[in-house]
This record gives C-alpha cells, sequence and structure tokens, in this order.
C-alpha cells in the first residue's frame, strides 16, 4: 500500500514539474517575442500608426471560426480605426508569418502598439474580447 502512494506521490512530482517547466519555458519565449521588433514583412504590410491585431488561423480551425472571430468583431467595435490583419498559417500560404510571431497552434492573436514599434501581447488560443480590448488599450 505504501508503495503504491509513493509511486503516486512521484507520477503527481514528475506531472507537475513538467508544467511548471513547460510554463517557464512559455513565458521566457513569450517575453523574447515581445522583446522584438514586429515583422512587417512578414506580414506583407507596413505599420499605419493605428493598433494592429493579427489574427492566425487556419481553414479548418472550428474554434478561429467559432470563437475567435466573434471576439475579434467585438474588439473592432468597440475600439475605433483598429487594424485587424488575417493570417491564414497553412504551410503552402504564410508560414513565415507564424514562424516571425512564435505561433505554435490556431487559433492565435497578436498585440501591435500603435505606429507598429513594438508587440504587447502573443496570445496562444482562444482569447476572449474582453483581454483583446485590454491589450490593445494597453498597447
Amino acid at each position: 500500500m505504501l508503495e503504491r502512494i509513493a509511486l503516486l506521490l512521484a507520477v503527481v512530482a514528475i506531472l507537475l514539474l513538467a508544467v511548471v517547466a513547460t510554463r517557464r519555458w512559455n513565458a521566457r519565449r513569450q517575453s523574447t517575442i515581445r522583446k522584438r521588433a514586429p515583422d512587417w514583412r512578414a506580414l506583407d504590410t507596413e505599420p499605419d500608426g493605428r493598433r494592429t491585431l493579427v489574427v492566425f488561423s487556419t481553414p479548418s480551425c472550428a474554434a478561429c471560426h467559432s470563437a475567435q472571430s466573434p471576439a475579434v468583431e467585438h474588439a473592432r467595435a468597440r475600439l475605433a480605426g483598429l487594424d485587424i490583419r488575417r493570417i491564414d498559417v497553412d504551410a503552402a500560404r504564410q508560414p513565415d508569418a507564424a514562424r516571425a510571431f512564435g505561433v505554435l497552434t490556431v487559433p492565435a492573436t497578436v498585440v501591435i502598439a500603435p505606429h507598429g514599434t513594438r508587440i504587447v501581447a502573443v496570445n496562444q488560443g482562444f482569447t476572449p474580447s474582453a483581454q483583446l480590448v485590454e491589450q490593445l488599450l494597453a498597447g
């Protein structure tokens, strides 16, 4: 009985260490990405002085179309003058943009400060509209 408890505790400890290590790695990676200037060439455009929200998706991503797209449209409705760039990260289309912004999964969003000088936030996975608006205003 004690052996099973010890084994269970060891498995739990290993899982906790894996979670902590993954979160630290992701936080470091996000920090590195935010320190870089946005790669406007990867977006095939230039900054125009507005807050920019780059939305990454694929045609087959259900969450992109059913959840993230309405959240983005809500953010657009709340913030006048928002520039939204939609990027299809299919391997054959714009993989350089996904690489340039460290996108690992879709949906993903990148918030770029006005005048295009810095990355405010990189969100992997679904991001609610309230969080997007908060990040856009913080930029």
